[in-house]
C-alpha cells in the first residue's frame, strides 16, 4: 500500500511540475528547504509544496509550488519566497531521473522519499496534519532526512 501511494505520488508530481502555479505576488518570507541522507548524488530530487490538506502528499497537481533540486555531498537546498501561512511539502529522490518511483518486484520503493517536519506515514503516507507546518513573516528552515526501505 505504501509502495503504491508513493509511486502515484512520484507520477502525479511529474505531472505536476509542468503545471506549477506562478510565484506568489505577496511572497515576503523565505521556506529554506534542506535535505539531507541521500545516499548518493544520483539523479534529481522532486518536491510538490501544498498550502493545504488538498492534494497532500499524492496530487501534485494541487501542489501550490514545485521544484526540482540535484544532488551534491548528500545533501539539497530548495529556497523559495512565500507569504506566511501553513505549509506541507512531499519529497522523492528520483535517482536515475526517469521521472518514476522504482520499486521492487513486491512494490517496495527502492528510492528515497521524505514529508515536511519528517513525517512519517503508517502503511502509507503521511498525514498532512503530521506534516504541516507554519512560515511566520521571518520565514521558516525544515531540515528534511531522506528515508529509504
Amino acid at each position: 500500500m505504501l509502495a503504491q501511494s508513493l509511486n502515484t505520488f512520484i507520477l502525479a508530481l511529474t505531472a505536476g511540475l509542468a503545471a506549477a502555479a506562478p510565484a506568489d505576488a505577496d511572497a515576503d518570507a523565505e521556506l529554506s528547504i534542506r535535505m539531507s541522507g541521500f545516499r548518493n548524488d544520483d539523479g534529481q530530487v522532486l518536491i510538490a509544496v501544498f498550502r493545504g490538506e488538498a492534494g497532500f502528499p499524492g496530487d501534485p497537481s494541487k501542489a501550490w509550488k514545485t521544484a526540482v533540486a540535484r544532488v551534491a555531498r548528500g545533501q539539497a537546498r530548495v529556497d523559495m519566497a512565500v507569504p506566511a501561512g501553513e505549509y506541507a511539502f512531499a519529497i522523492v529522490h528520483d535517482e536515475n531521473g526517469n521521472n518514476a518511483m522504482d520499486t521492487t518486484w513486491v512494490g517496495i520503493p527502492k528510492e528515497g522519499y521524505a514529508a515536511s517536519n519528517n513525517a512519517k506515514g503508517r502503511l502509507g503516507p503521511p498525514k498532512y496534519r503530521d506534516a504541516k507546518f507554519s512560515v511566520g513573516a521571518d520565514g521558516a528552515i525544515q531540515r528534511i532526512v531522506i528515508q529509504y526501505f
